[in-house]
């Protein structure tokens, strides 16, 4: 199944209104950083949420907020995957060739529809 990477993907420079657009949308509580594909940090509804309790704009770039340094994984076997994913405790887990270009993302759970 090919999933919509579109959902879970801002660029640095789009605004926190757009990351948590696409939380709401996606249901995971989060969304991967990318430029030109390849990974830079995550945003979460918790950041964003900090940010506007700290009187940023809803205009202000992703960028002045997300989180450097997420954990990815290169793994391609699905169950290795899996366990990466419960053993770094997120619920979105970027997939990334060996150049730091997002592939897929590994997720915590499938949410219900609405």
């Amino acid at each position: 199944m090919e999933r919509d990477l579109s959902l879970f993907t801002v660029g640095p420079t789009d605004s926190l209104r757009l990351a948590m657009e696409k939380i709401d949308r996606n249901k995971h509580r989060v969304v991967v950083v990318v430029d030109e594909g390849r990974v830079l940090g995550t945003v979460s509804d918790g950041d964003v949420r900090r940010a506007y309790l700290h009187e940023q704009l809803p205009i202000t770039p992703v960028s002045q907020i997300m989180q450097l340094n997420p954990h990815v994984t290169t793994e391609t076997d699905p169950e290795r995957r899996r366990a990466a994913l419960l053993r770094e405790r997120v619920t979105v887990l970027p997939v990334v060739d060996e150049d730091n270009v997002l592939l897929d993302v590994e997720l915590a759970y499938e949410p219900f529809a609405d």
